[in-house]
Formats: C-alpha cells, structure tokens, sequence
C-alpha cells in the first residue's frame, strides 16, 4: 500500500512539474520546428563545418537527453524563456518522432565525432549538406503524413 502510495505521489509530482502529453507525430513536428529543430539543426552543422569534436559530443549528449526526457531539452529552454519572452503557448509534449530523430542525431553526431577525432578525410561540407537535407526530408515526411 505504502509503494502504491508513494508511485501515486511520484507520478503526480512528475506530472505537474515535467507537465508533458503524448501528441500526435504531426503536431509534435509543428512543436518542434518552432525552437528545438533549429537550433539543434545549427549545433550540430557548426561543430561539423568547424570540425569541432566538443559541439557534436555536446549535441550527441543532447540528443540523448532528448531520448530519456519526456520533451527536447531546448524545448524546455522554449517553454521556460521564449514563451514569456514572446508570450506564447508552451510546447505540451512530444510524440514518437523525437525519440526516433533523437537516435538519430545521436548516432550521427558520434560517428562524425569519431572522424574527426581519428582524423578520418572527408568532405564535412557535404556531410552537412547531407544531414541538413535527412533533416528537411524527414520533417516533411512527417508533416505530410495523414
């Protein structure tokens, strides 16, 4: 009775202070190009087109967080500044394309981390390039989706 009672309180306590809602993938993607997707998207292409091994494991760490929160990371940075900034709605939650993005990006980020940190030659621009359009590619496909 007493872990029941105590799982009760966990769960509301988290609910009230971590305050997310499963959403549908198409609305979840709407949250995510207000803030997160961005800035993300900007980390993660200057620590590649600076070669900077730091930026792409602070983005890999990123990700992860991402995977394991209930929302982005920079979505919580949206819901605590950006929304008293510009007085706007809060983001409400995510859907399952953050978890699958985010797997992702952790992958990605960590595999380039190792070419740079093995000074494997590649063209970084062109993995960019690439990654920006896998990105624009997979927003739209699930903007598109219904």
């Amino acid at each position: 009775m007493i872990k029941n009672l105590l799982g009760k309180l966990r769960n509301r306590l988290f609910a009230r202070w971590i305050v997310c809602r499963l959403v549908p993938d198409k609305k979840s993607v709407q949250y995510g190009i207000y803030f997160s997707y961005p800035v993300y998207l900007l980390m993660v292409l200057s620590g590649i087109l600076l070669q900077n091994p730091f930026v792409l494991l602070l983005t890999a760490l990123i990700a992860f967080f991402a995977i394991k929160l209930p929302i982005h990371p920079f979505d919580y940075i949206y819901n605590f500044f950006i929304v008293k900034l510009i007085r706007t709605k809060a983001i409400p939650g995510r859907g399952s394309e953050l978890q699958f993005n985010s797997i992702v990006a952790v992958v990605f980020s960590l595999v380039v981390f190792a070419f740079i940190t093995f000074s494997i030659p590649i063209n970084y621009a062109a993995l960019a390039i690439i990654y920006t359009l896998a990105n624009v590619f997979f927003i739209s496909l699930f903007l598109l989706k219904d």
